[in-house]
């Protein structure tokens, strides 16, 4: 896995994430609730590269959810995970998460540095297979809350896409080959303007971008906000920050490892 962190000054940096937990202890529903948010944390390198740490997604301190990390690349496949998808990458197996901070294995650190040199981030990735469309919607939450902040053609016939509302983040987007859409459903001067949730599909040479994740491309019409084209590229954004207010509703499972 890897992604953009936040730090405290606004100012972000990369990283390799090697685990992911959310330890729950209250009996109470609604407390184990508020567990589930604020007690997940995800292990990262520092900016500088030189120890782990802990990083929570939405620290217990702060009264809206402001997203601290957004995974670029969601790909665990040298992870063990439990039933809850929790777990870490199999290089720190056997390693102390409570005291990994303050008392890492120097080996395992340092063999994790090394990893994290060798990824190769990609600032303006273009979407080429399902992977790609993966690691795109892990970042962007599945375009929940999001909606169209900015659309416009250059004289090359590239369409561009600026999509704000996302948790902690803004996405755009460059559409090029034979582009076509629909954007009535989605007109704030008479529609809700808000995307819940969305799919992108590769077909037939093309991408679709739409605002639905329960349809196929065949059964998109005037009703759905709906975008095609030979090429997509994307641009993630972090924000300073993202208000939400904490409610007894649950969340957004893109905003967690796997769940």
């Amino acid at each position: 896995m890897y992604a953009i962190i936040k730090q405290a000054n606004g100012q972000t940096y990369t990283s390799m994430v090697f685990g992911y937990y959310c330890p729950l202890q209250s009996q109470d529903d609604y407390e184990r609730y508020l567990e589930s948010i604020h007690n997940r944390f995800y292990i990262v390198l520092n900016k500088a590269k030189t120890q782990f740490v802990k990083l929570y997604v939405f620290p217990s301190g702060e009264k809206y959810l402001n997203p601290q990390i957004l995974i670029t690349d969601e790909n665990q496949d040298d992870w063990a995970l439990d039933e809850n998808y929790h777990g870490c990458a199999n290089i720190l197996l056997g390693v102390n998460i409570d005291t990994i901070e303050t008392e890492p294995h120097e080996d395992i650190l340092q063999r994790c540095i090394q990893l994290d040199s060798e990824y190769k981030y990609v600032e303006y990735p273009e979407i080429t297979n399902q992977n790609d469309i993966d690691n795109l919607m892990w970042a962007a939450g599945g375009f929940h809350d999001a909606r169209i902040k900015k659309m416009e053609t250059n004289d090359n016939g590239v369409l561009y896409l600026l999509f704000d509302g996302v948790w902690g983040c803004e996405i755009e987007m460059w559409l090029e080959g034979d582009v076509s859409y629909c954007t009535e459903s989605r007109d704030p001067e008479y529609e809700d303007p808000y995307w819940f949730d969305s799919s992108m599909v590769i077909q037939d040479g093309f991408i679709y971008f739409y605002d639905c994740d329960c349809i196929s491309p065949e059964e998109l019409s005037d009703k759905y906000c709906w975008f095609k084209a030979r090429k997509i590229k994307y641009h993630i954004m972090f924000l300073s920050s993202k208000i939400v207010t904490i409610s007894p509703k649950k969340i957004k499972p893109y905003v967690s490892a796997k769940g």
